[in-house]
């Protein structure tokens, strides 16, 4: 697994993921960003369809657009959630499907919004190498 890997994982309220019509996981992109020295992978997650018009506008101002164009997993243009980092236990994206990869310079956008985020501490992001 390497910075950039996009799987394809089943994720639940465990991992920050709330589950749609009483079901206890959901299939969501997780893309990986890096390692924590637990081993898990921490990720710019979740790659939406559609931004929830429903949430706070300092969320929807924190979804990156990508485009099916360049990452042809995706069914459809989507967005990448850089509001909060998420954590996947090794297993779990092992688990899961390797999709594909997202580039360099959208992993550089991602982490700098990420960075950017109000709702990320500077002591959280530090214990996972961003700074």
């Amino acid at each position: 697994m390497n910075v950039g890997d996009v799987f394809l994982v089943e994720l639940d309220r465990n991992d920050g993921i709330t589950p749609k019509d009483g079901a206890a996981t959901r299939h969501k992109y997780f893309v990986v960003l890096g390692f924590d020295d637990d081993g898990n992978a921490y990720g710019g997650v979740i790659i939406n369809s559609h931004i929830n018009q429903r949430m706070d506008q300092v969320v929807k101002d924190y979804h990156m657009p990508v485009k099916c164009s360049k990452y042809p997993f995706l069914r459809y243009d989507s967005f990448v959630d850089c509001l909060t980092l998420k954590t996947a236990s090794l297993s779990k994206l092992a688990a899961g499907n390797y999709k594909g990869r997202i580039d360099d310079d959208d992993i550089e956008l991602i982490i700098g919004a990420l960075k950017d985020s109000p709702r990320e501490k500077a002591a959280r992001l530090q214990r996972f190498g961003i700074k």
